[in-house]
């Protein structure tokens, strides 16, 4: 019965076979899943519904979903569908199979600069575009940096992330320790674009020495650190490396280095290009305050779109095309690509799953 399932047993959501577990949150899972008809592979992260309601988290889960419908980037993890039913929501997102920045730079111990400079310059042109639809990340760091099939860096995980005002002022501090800006920790409203750019310094510094620019591990002297801007650039990093770093981590928000000018510095003017992306052709449509099933296209125990019963929410009509014909684009665009390398899905990939269908309760 579907009142005894959990998340990690469930097996079958709508057109998605779901697999193994590939990442657990506080209030989450993801599991591998795989759409029946186009054989695409997907992220399903499942949410369950009590959980939210337990600790009065439905309005963040709330914004956060349609912080993730408004962004349509190549350089975005991209939402793809969106199901429920009685017990949990199911966000299907984009599968990147590399897994998280961090890993990658630990398994490396640091990155050498060239290397680095693709993957600051895909983050921080990423980043301009969810900027400029009104968002600021407010959690930048590299365990929220994913790598999809060809190494390409996709932002992820917009829970902690807000629209803002004409100004990008929001007011409480987020995000983690390290990665928080000196405004951020100041107790007072700040820019949170300013601040998505402070922590891609420390993301920049992470990747090029292979460790945090701070030395403290008790909050208090951390957060005292990185108000004052106490960090050292090792000697093996380049000049121009190093007054990019200072760019990107200036204490003084207001002199602090914007997207733009981050992107033309000396650093990375010879960064080479990424790999030819899936265009994204939409535009973004301020979002308006609807109930959270809103946000979903169906229940899950629907066979056919025909028989929709939830209220559609006009304002967040950024989807053009239903998750199958978008997954069936995105095998064509994949298929025009050559890889010369095996598919890193192996290792998640059973010999044989049985399915049971949800049934209502």
């Amino acid at each position: 019965m579907a009142s005894m399932m959990t998340p990690e047993n469930i097996q079958i959501v709508g057109p998605y076979e779901l697999r193994g577990v590939i990442g657990e949150g506080a209030f989450s899972v993801v599991r591998l899943a795989c759409h029946i008809e186009t054989q695409q592979f997907c992220a399903c992260k499942i949410v369950q519904r009590s959980r939210l309601s337990f600790h009065n988290l439905d309005a963040r889960f709330e914004n956060e979903i349609r912080i993730n419908q408004q962004l349509h980037h190549p350089g975005i993890v991209q939402l793809i569908d969106l199901l429920k039913d009685d017990q949990n929501y199911y966000i299907i997102m984009e599968f990147c199979p590399n897994g998280e920045l961090f890993q990658y730079i630990i398994s490396r111990g640091r990155l050498e600069e060239g290397e680095a400079k693709i993957f600051i310059n895909q983050v921080l042109k990423a980043l301009r575009h969810v900027h400029s639809c009104g968002v600021c990340h407010r959690d930048m760091k590299p365990e929220n940096l994913l790598m999809d099939e060809v190494g390409r860096i996709k932002i992820s995980d917009f829970g902690l992330s807000r629209f803002t005002g004409r100004y990008g002022l929001v007011n409480t501090p987020c995000g983690s320790p390290c990665y928080a800006s000196p405004e951020c920790i100041s107790g007072k409203p700040y820019d949170g674009f300013k601040s998505d750019i402070w922590s891609v310094g420390v993301i920049s510094y992470a990747m090029l020495t292979g460790q945090l620019p701070w030395t403290k591990r008790n909050q208090q002297q951390l957060f005292e650190q990185i108000r004052k801007g106490e960090y050292v650039i090792p000697p093996f990093v380049s000049e121009n490396a190093r007054q990019f770093i200072y760019g990107l981590m200036t204490v003084d928000g207001s002199q602090r280095i914007t997207i733009d000018a981050a992107l033309r510095h000396p650093f990375l003017q010879d960064a080479p290009p990424p790999p030819p992306p899936q265009v994204f052709n939409q535009e973004w449509i301020s979002p308006s305050l609807k109930k959270i099933d809103f946000f979903f296209d169906r229940d899950v125990n629907d066979q056919s779109l025909e028989n929709i019963q939830i209220e559609k929410c006009p304002s967040m009509a950024t989807t053009q095309v239903d998750p199958t014909t978008r997954l069936l684009m995105r095998k064509m665009v994949q298929q025009q690509r050559s890889f010369g390398h095996q598919s890193p899905l192996r290792r998640f990939l059973p010999h044989s799953v049985k399915t049971t269908s949800i049934r209502p309760i």
